[in-house]
């Protein structure tokens, strides 16, 4: 890779040209915000001289800039550049592939069946910014008065076969069913199975619905939702 500083045409690694590009424009921005601030400050500020006090020193430390700089340049010089961001690459693809297994979930060890009722109350009064009451404290809300889950969210853990052969069975007998994964690459099924898979980011979804066992199967029943853990 080539590129033109400061008149001269140089070769660097991609690794390289990309980073020193990011702090060429980092040196732009500054200098262009250190320009707007000395030309308010002249304009707006009657500045005099009041004298030296005390010893002065030149500053001697090193421009921040130009400290990354050399850096980079000794790194690519030493070949670790490319490695570095090869590295970072792998890593971050890999833990999009395989995102780290929510904790504290574990395989169904008798079947169970229990509601989950989503009504929410307020516990205190919402108003608008003029000062009207929105909602008064004590307000009780339940979603499924106003939506319908017309699927069920099958909840399980990738890296059990078992669970794969089940959640793939029921989603083909009943498309419209959505897989959430608690552990394994929901990515690969996604190529595997040709549609949509997901997974549950940080455990927010279980941890919403007090899932601590997989297989587990989601659906609306009435105004509640019935949460079902199977034994396969």
């Amino acid at each position: 890779m080539a590129t033109l500083v400061s008149g001269h045409l140089i070769v660097m690694s991609p690794g390289l040209g990309i980073l020193i590009g990011v702090v060429m424009k980092l040196r732009s921005l500054c200098a262009s915000a250190f320009l707007t601030a000395l030309y308010l400050a002249s304009s707006t500020v009657n500045a005099e001289e009041l004298g030296k006090y005390g010893n002065t020193w030149e500053i001697q430390e090193q421009d921040a800039i130009d400290m990354i700089q050399g850096r980079l340049k000794a790194m690519d010089q030493k070949g670790e550049l490319d490695k570095f961001w090869n590295d970072y690459r792998d890593k971050q693809l890999a833990g999009v592939e395989n995102p780290k297994p929510v904790s504290g979930i574990g395989p169904v060890v008798e079947p169970q069946i229990r509601m989950y009722d989503p009504t929410y109350t307020y516990p205190e009064t919402v108003k608008d910014h003029l000062g009207n009451i929105l909602v008064p404290a004590g307000t009780r809300i339940n979603p499924l008065d106003h939506i319908t889950l017309s699927k069920a969210i099958i909840f399980i853990d990738a890296r059990d076969p078992k669970q794969l052969q089940y959640a793939k069975k029921r989603t083909d007998e009943h498309p419209r069913d959505k897989v959430i994964l608690v552990a394994g690459s929901f990515l690969k099924l996604n190529r595997e199975w040709g549609r949509p898979v997901y997974f549950d980011q940080m455990g927010i979804l279980t941890k919403k619905f007090g899932i601590e066992r997989v297989p587990a199967v989601l659906t609306q029943k009435g105004r509640e939702l019935q949460i079902e853990e199977l034994k396969l």
